[in-house]
């Protein structure tokens, strides 16, 4: 298990990953990534900027993720709560996602590990995540990742904005 950065070549396996997670979060309800986004131009976008991750099983692409090294507008304004550092550079990783060929075999918190490595590879010190409030197996890889919730903030153009912001400091 490892990951590299996503090639254009990716791209099919990248889309399917999220149509089947776009699935998995329909059949249970979740009102996460039933418009738009992600979309493909996005991922093109992050492959371009060599921000996308894929991660690798026997030589096969089973997860997809981007670590994103600006600055995030929804993340500027936040209720409930605060970051636990404002003004300072971060990280964030946003579209995690694993096939569901591969779905009870606890690899989403591996996952979110070598995520973390990578980023803080990367320079992260501050490193932040979001998700939906209805998405209760993500907001429990986050937090058993040792991300804590800082608050609530709103995504632009979502039919259901509101998610839940995490952030982890690593030293």
């Amino acid at each position: 298990m490892y990951l590299r950065k996503a090639h254009f070549n990716d791209l099919p396996a990248i889309l399917a990953i999220i149509e089947e997670a776009r699935a998995t979060l329909k059949q249970h309800d979740i009102n996460q990534w039933q418009a738009e986004e992600p979309s493909q131009s996005q991922f093109e976008n992050e492959i371009r900027q060599e921000l996308c991750i894929v991660l690798i099983i026997e030589g096969q692409i089973v997860g997809v993720a981007s670590i994103v090294e600006t600055e995030d507008a929804g993340y500027e304004a936040i209720t409930n709560g605060q970051w636990q550092t404002v003004g300072s550079l971060y990280y964030s990783i946003h579209r995690v996602a694993l096939t569901s060929r591969l779905h009870g075999q606890h690899l989403a918190s591996q996952f979110m590990t070598l995520l973390i490595t990578a980023a803080s590879l990367r320079g992260a010190k501050d490193l932040r995540i979001d998700t939906h409030p209805d998405n209760l197996t993500m907001q429990h890889v986050i937090q058993k990742a040792g991300f804590t919730y800082c608050g609530d903030i709103l995504i632009a153009n979502d039919p259901s904005p509101k998610r839940y912001a995490y952030q982890m400091i690593l030293k």
